[in-house]
């Protein structure tokens, strides 16, 4: 019983023997092993995935860098040409759109020689939207030509440069335009006033105390002066407003053309 060997194949005995129990109890005599041996790699295996993972975000950050790279160039480029296409579709539609409104133009006043232009800036601190548009000199603009949009009267250019001229509205009080009402012909001067451009809106003045004028009613040029031709639309009526010296009357206008949000202009060079 002392003897080491002894003890050693008693110990070999024992564990057949519990073996053999368990699978009695059990049914799972080869399963024992493994179960034993699972459970013993649980950990190594943990260990030998997260190194898989780590490798493989290696491998693709590595390796496959390069092709990474090539395909986001590629993307950068077909999204660059997407917007330029996009840039190019918009002013075709634009060009088209003003010189479909310039060939209305045209065929109702043959005798006009116009240039149809787009404006390219607005002074921001300035009340009554002067703008500048991209025709000048070169394109035969000159002070003073008339400025319209495809419905009515926006103003006059009042300076010139090569490739551009600056224009100031009919809502600014240094724009005078000789006018009439439609409906009543009663004559007057379209004037702007730094009450009512804020809002869009301009004056026609010097109208008889007693005008039969009403909201709603038209306002044309007259044709008088040498710069606005005849009978281009200026606006409509919106309010009455009797002087306070009470030797005329005047009335707020609201202006054919949206004023402020213009971006295509025909400018009247003869007539």
């Amino acid at each position: 019983m002392k003897n080491n060997p002894f003890k050693i194949v008693i110990a070999v005995i024992a564990v057949l023997v519990g073996m053999a129990l368990y699978a009695g109890v059990n049914g799972r005599l080869m399963t024992l092993p493994q179960e034993i041996m699972g459970a013993v790699s649980v950990p190594f295996r943990s260990v030998t995935a997260q190194v898989s993972n780590k490798f493989s975000v290696w491998k693709d950050r590595t390796v496959n860098i390069d092709q990474i790279i090539e395909e986001n160039e590629q993307l950068r480029k077909e999204n660059q040409e997407l917007k330029q296409k996009q840039i190019d579709y918009d002013k075709i539609k634009i060009e088209n759109e003003k010189y479909k409104e310039f060939l209305e133009i045209k065929e109702e006043n043959p005798e006009y020689e116009i240039a149809a232009a787009s404006v390219i800036g607005r002074d921001g601190m300035e009340k009554f939207y002067s703008f500048t548009i991209d025709a000048g000199e070169d394109d035969g603009i000159e002070v003073n030509d008339v400025v319209m949009s495809s419905i009515g009267v926006v103003g006059v250019v009042v300076e010139t440069g090569p490739n551009f001229s600056r224009v100031s509205t009919i809502l600014s009080p240094s724009v005078s335009v000789a006018s009439f009402v439609s409906s009543t012909r009663d004559t007057g001067v379209v004037c702007g006033d730094s009450r009512y451009s804020s809002s869009g809106k301009t004056l026609i003045r010097y109208l008889p105390k007693n005008t039969d004028a009403e909201i709603g009613d038209i306002i044309s040029t007259t044709g008088m002066g040498e710069v606005f031709p005849k009978d281009l639309l200026v606006g409509t009526i919106e309010e009455i407003i009797t002087d306070t010296s009470g030797n005329y009357s005047y009335a707020v206008v609201k202006p054919a053309s949206e004023i402020s949000e213009v971006k295509t202009v025909f400018i009247i060079k003869s007539y």
